[in-house]
């Protein structure tokens, strides 16, 4: 990647599209798409989108499951500057409510549902002033609702030449989409980011993954995510490779995927990736067609990297990135030793600056400080949707954006990850990091989940409760808790609370609901 490119996303998708388009793009239960397939479905799509009076700018929520349609759907927008709105399958009326709203959204295109929630009857009981219409993309038609097809043919008195020169008023500077964060310690908020911006982060992924027209990506992490929008579909579709998307995301699915169709890009988070090796005949399975991906969206041990990389047999790659910053913004390189892929998160990519700063002073830690991790480059957002102020508070004046996670920076120039900003508990003045604990008490062998919160304390402001989840069979009490803890770490970091629990609450997106966890907590003590 030696130069940036000032380039939309509708310009680069063209640019596989006239390379690439008699290859498949888009595989799917038994069917597929060549790239030249895809460019006049979405150049339709776009134009059934101009017939209604959407352009450049306006924003269109969608709802819909990991599935051609919505895929389609997210190129017709960026095509014309149509700003997609992208929503998590988990939502609930009230917080789809909330996020319509918030985001502006005048249009929703949707699809049957997500486990126990119908999309239409959801969409059908919508009352928000500033929505247009709900278009249903799923497999049939469902009364009360227009189709894609009719959105086609509506498309039909818009001339190509409207559709060109729609095309050629984006510019790479316009936002091009709308992501929200997981929400783990507060609400979710709306991430702007610019076509520039995801453009290019597309093809950091590319040089990373050494990502060609060979390869068959598996979506195994939900679309909405930055992770895997970013890195894994747009990757895909941007390099003239497959974008396969599988039935389900079940283990034995993705398996059998990766042997019949041949799969070679496989991205997952920590808990799938477990999941996966817990197959008891997961070695019956020919999955030597696996080449590379990427590990993200929560922390790991060295060890968990190692163990996934020798039992998938392939060439796993550390990484880490977030929604504000586009995606991915360090990699391990291709051909790391194993040392560095398994206990770092690799160096920033070109054309991006990192700094780890210190969370009392402001400044620049030195080589092997811990601080908050810091990036400055073209990935960094426009900023959140309706949220100046937070906004002023994330990204710094002179363009820093605070990424809220902690770690250090080695000499050779790797990042280290240490744990959340927001995760830390500071009492009595004194700095604790949940990470060290939580690592402690899994090592103990008893715990199947750990999770260290800070709680309320009139005296020294802050304490610390372990939620812990005992695996099967075990038994462990309160006292041999901080026992673990007592025998390893300073008297302060320390448990003074231990809570036992069935489950740790979790976000839509799998990662632990830090602010659920700490009021329930908060509650249980009775603080």
């Amino acid at each position: 990647m030696p130069e940036l490119r000032n380039i939309t996303l509708g310009a680069l998708f063209s640019e596989s599209c006239a390379r690439f388009g008699n290859r498949i793009a888009v595989e799917y239960m038994g069917t597929s798409a060549t790239y030249a397939q895809v460019d006049a479905l979405t150049d339709r799509l776009a134009r059934g989108l101009m017939a209604l009076g959407i352009k450049k700018g306006t924003r269109a929520a969608i709802w819909g499951n990991d599935r051609p349609n919505t895929l389609y759907c997210l190129l017709a927008m960026a095509k014309i500057g149509v700003v997609p709105v992208m929503l998590g399958t988990s939502l609930q009326k009230s917080e789809l409510t909330d996020l319509l709203e918030r985001s502006g959204a005048e249009y929703i295109f949707f699809d049957e549902g997500f486990r126990d929630i119908s999309f239409p009857a959801v969409c059908r009981g919508l009352d928000i002033p500033a929505l247009k219409e709900c278009f249903y993309i799923g497999m049939e038609s469902v009364e009360g609702f227009r189709t894609l097809s009719e959105l086609e043919k509506l498309g039909e008195s818009v001339p190509e030449t409207a559709l060109a020169a729609a095309e050629a008023a984006v510019e790479p500077g316009d936002t091009d989409m709308i992501l929200f964060t997981s929400g783990t310690t507060s609400a979710s908020k709306g991430v702007l980011t610019t076509h520039f911006s995801r453009a290019n982060t597309v093809m950091a992924h590319i040089e990373a993954l050494k990502a060609t027209e060979e390869d068959k990506f598996c979506v195994a992490i939900p679309m909405f995510h930055c992770f895997s929008l970013t890195g894994s579909v747009l990757t895909a579709i941007m390099s003239g490779a497959c974008v396969y998307f599988p039935a389900n995301r079940h283990t034995k699915t993705l398996f059998e995927a990766i042997e019949r169709d041949k799969i070679t890009v496989l991205h997952a988070v920590p808990t799938l990736f477990s999941a996966m090796m817990a197959r008891n005949n997961a070695g019956e399975y020919d999955i030597s067609s696996l080449r590379t991906g990427v590990i993200g969206g929560a922390v790991y041990k060295p060890e968990f990297f190692e163990r996934v990389s020798r039992e998938l047999n392939y060439n796993l790659l550390s990484s880490l990135g977030q929604t504000e910053a586009t995606a991915g913004f360090t990699f391990c390189g291709y051909d790391d030793p194993m040392e560095i892929k398994a206990n770092t998160v690799g160096r920033f990519i070109e054309h991006t600056e990192g700094m780890i700063r210190n969370i009392n002073t402001g400044k620049p830690q030195p080589v092997g400080e811990v601080g908050e991790i810091c990036v400055r480059g073209f990935g960094v957002m426009q900023g959140y949707v309706g949220q100046p102020e937070v906004t002023a508070q994330t990204i710094l004046p002179d363009g820093w954006l605070r990424t809220g996670d902690m770690g250090f920076i080695d000499e050779n120039d790797c990042l280290h990850i240490t744990g959340r900003l927001k995760d830390m508990i500071i009492r009595g003045g004194e700095n604790i990091s949940p990470g060290e604990i939580e690592e402690l008490l899994l090592a103990g062998g008893k715990a199947a989940q750990v999770k260290v919160v800070a709680v309320p304390d009139e005296h020294y402001g802050e304490e610390i409760c372990a939620c812990v989840v005992l695996k099967d069979g075990e038994e462990m009490s309160e006292e041999e808790v901080r026992d673990i803890v007592r025998a390893k770490l300073a008297y302060f970091k320390v448990p003074r609370y231990v809570l036992f629990m069935e489950d740790i609450p979790k976000t839509n997106s799998g990662k632990v609901a830090i602010g659920k966890l700490r009021e329930l907590a908060r509650v249980e003590l009775g603080l």
